[in-house]
C-alpha cells in the first residue's frame, strides 16, 4: 500500500470515528438557502456583501465563518438569459479577496478571478452579462494564493440561470417545495465543535478532506419533506478537493443537467461522480414512494474512500420523505435539449496541458515569489507554476480547439474560465451518459482528457482568463494558467 493509499484508508477512519458517529447521529431539516429572485426585473444595483460571522453547523458551537449577504455561504441567485446584473461586491473580510462567477460565458474583466482583486472595505461593481442558456453555476473567491481557505470559511454562492425554454418547460420549478439547491461539502471540527481548517504540506499535496459531509451548511444526514411528484434536485460539490459519488438508495439517479445546461435528455445512473467545483441537476420520482434518500460516497483525490476492509463509506446525505401533499405531476422528460455530437474536426488548434505534482526547490522559490502558496513545495502546468504577470497561452475568440489534459499523479478535476465545453474523451475513454452535455470541468487521472472548446467573448491581457485544477489546494500552489481571448 502506497501513502497515498494509506491516507485515504486511515481517513475512512476518521469519517467513521468522527463524522458519522459524533456530529451525525440524528436527522436533522434540510436548511434552504435563501432565494434572490430576479427574473422578474432587476431594481437598482445588487448588494453582495462578503463579510464574517458565526455558525452552528449542528455541533452546538459557532464557528468563525465567512458569507455573502448571510453568516455562511451565499444566496442563490436566480437570474434570466439576457439581464445585465448590475453588482456591488463589498469586501468587509480583513482580508483581499475576489469573487469569481464560475461558469458564466462573460469577458475576462468581470469574471471575477485573481486580477479582480476587492481591497478591505472597497467595493466592485461588475456589471455581469447573462448570454448562456439555462444553466447551474456558482460564484466564489478566487483571490490567488487564498483561494481554498476563503472558499472553505464560507465565500460561496450558486447562481441558477433560466431562458424561454427552462421556464416553459415541464419540469419543477417551485423553490423550496419541489426544488432544492444542495451545497455539498466536507469539514473538519475540533473536539468542541469548531470548523477547522490546517495548512500543512499533506494538505497541499492532497488538498483539504474533512471527515464530516455537510448540506446547505448542516451535518449531514438531513431530511426534507415533500410533495408527492417528481422532486428536482440542484446540486453542487463546493468541496475544496474531495470527489463525491452519488446515488439513490432506491432505484438509479435521474439526470437532466450538467455544469453548463441540459443534457439531450434524462439520463439514469447508478452513480455519478462529482468532482469540486461540478454541477448536476437530477429528477427524483416521489409518486410511488414514502422516502427515498440522496447518498454520498465520500471520495479521494485518488478515487474512492474505502475503509479498512475495502468497502465505500456512504452515508444517506438526504432524505426525501413524502407529506402527502399534491406536488409537480409531470412525468421524467424525453426530450431536454438539441445537442449534436461534439466534432473534433472543427478544431483549428490542439493545446497540450500538463498537470503537474512536484518541482525542485529552484522551482519551488520562484512560485513563493510570484505568489503561490503550498507549504514549502510547488505545482505547476507544463512546467511553469502560476505567475500573475505572465500569459501562458494565446487564443483567438471564435476558433474552435481541442484541448488535451493529462497528469503526473492522482485524479484532478480541470476547469477553464470563460467557457463551457464538449468532453471528447474522459482519462483517454468516452464520458459517461450523464457528462456528455455542456461541460466546464472534466476528470483527469490516466491517459489524455481532451474537450473541444470555442471562447466568444474577449480577455485581454490585464483580465485574463484561467486554467487550473480545481482542488483549490492545488490552485493555490500554482496548478494554475492563464490565458488571453483576442
Amino acid at each position: 500500500m502506497d501513502r497515498r493509499a494509506f491516507l485515504r484508508t486511515a481517513a475512512a477512519g476518521a469519517f467513521v470515528a468522527s463524522g458519522s458517529l459524533v456530529w451525525a447521529q440524528s436527522l436533522r431539516r434540510l436548511p434552504v438557502i435563501p432565494l434572490t429572485d430576479l427574473t422578474g426585473g432587476i431594481d437598482g444595483r445588487i448588494p453582495l456583501a462578503l463579510g464574517p460571522g458565526t455558525h452552528d453547523f449542528g455541533t452546538g458551537t459557532a464557528s468563525q465563518t465567512f458569507g455573502i449577504n448571510n453568516s455562511y455561504l451565499g444566496p442563490v441567485l436566480r437570474v434570466r438569459q439576457g439581464q445585465t446584473l448590475p453588482f456591488d461586491v463589498r469586501n468587509g473580510i480583513d482580508e483581499v479577496s475576489t469573487l469569481h462567477w464560475h461558469g458564466l460565458h462573460i469577458p475576462g474583466d468581470v469574471d471575477g478571478g485573481p486580477h479582480q482583486e476587492i481591497e478591505p472595505g472597497a467595493t466592485w461593481s461588475p456589471d455581469v452579462p447573462i448570454v448562456q442558456s439555462a444553466s447551474m453555476n456558482w460564484f466564489h473567491s478566487h483571490m490567488h494564493g487564498k483561494t481554498a481557505q476563503q472558499t472553505y470559511k464560507g465565500l460561496a454562492g450558486v447562481m441558477l440561470i433560466e431562458d424561454d425554454a427552462s421556464l416553459s418547460a415541464d419540469l419543477p420549478k417551485t423553490y423550496g417545495v419541489d426544488d432544492f439547491t444542495l451545497v455539498l461539502q466536507d469539514k473538519a471540527f475540533d473536539p468542541a465543535g469548531q470548523m477547522t481548517y490546517e495548512s500543512t504540506g499533506e494538505v497541499f499535496e492532497d488538498g483539504f478532506e474533512g471527515d464530516t459531509l455537510v448540506v446547505n451548511g448542516a451535518i449531514a444526514p438531513v431530511a426534507q419533506s415533500v410533495p408527492t411528484g417528481l422532486v428536482r434536485l440542484r446540486i453542487l460539490n463546493a468541496c475544496n478537493a474531495r470527489f463525491l459519488d452519488l446515488s439513490m438508495a432506491n432505484g438509479p439517479l435521474t439526470a437532466i443537467a450538467s455544469d453548463g445546461g441540459y443534457l439531450s435528455s434524462a439520463v439514469e445512473a447508478e452513480s455519478i461522480l462529482m468532482s469540486p467545483g461540478e454541477r448536476y441537476e437530477v429528477l427524483v420520482d416521489m409518486k410511488s414512494v414514502d422516502s427515498n434518500a440522496l447518498n454520498v460516497s465520500l471520495g479521494g483525490g485518488g478515487g474512492f474512500l474505502a475503509n479498512w476492509f475495502g468497502g465505500n463509506q456512504t452515508i444517506a446525505a438526504l432524505t426525501l420523505t413524502s407529506n402527502g401533499g399534491k406536488g409537480f405531476s409531470g412525468t421524467m422528460p424525453n426530450t431536454l435539449a438539441n445537442l449534436s455530437p461534439p466534432d473534433r474536426s472543427q478544431a483549428t488548434t490542439t493545446r497540450s496541458f500538463q498537470l503537474e505534482m512536484g518541482g525542485g526547490a529552484d522551482l519551488a522559490a520562484l512560485a513563493l515569489a510570484w505568489g503561490n502558496v503550498c507549504g514549502g513545495g510547488v505545482m505547476s502546468i507544463n512546467g511553469q507554476p502560476m505567475r500573475m504577470d505572465r500569459i501562458d497561452e494565446r487564443v483567438r475568440k471564435g476558433d474552435t480547439e481541442i484541448w488535451r489534459i493529462a497528469v503526473d499523479d492522482m485524479l484532478h478535476p480541470f476547469h477553464i474560465h470563460g467557457c463551457s465545453f464538449r468532453i471528447l474523451t474522459q482519462n483517454g475513454t468516452e464520458p459517461p451518459a450523464y457528462a456528455q452535455g455542456w461541460k466546464d470541468m472534466v476528470h483527469v487521472e490516466e491517459g489524455w482528457s481532451e474537450v473541444l472548446v470555442k471562447f466568444e467573448h474577449d480577455a485581454p491581457e490585464d483580465a485574463p482568463y484561467m486554467y487550473h485544477c480545481h482542488i483549490l489546494e492545488h490552485e493555490d500552489c500554482g496548478m494554475m494558467g492563464q490565458f488571453t481571448v483576442t
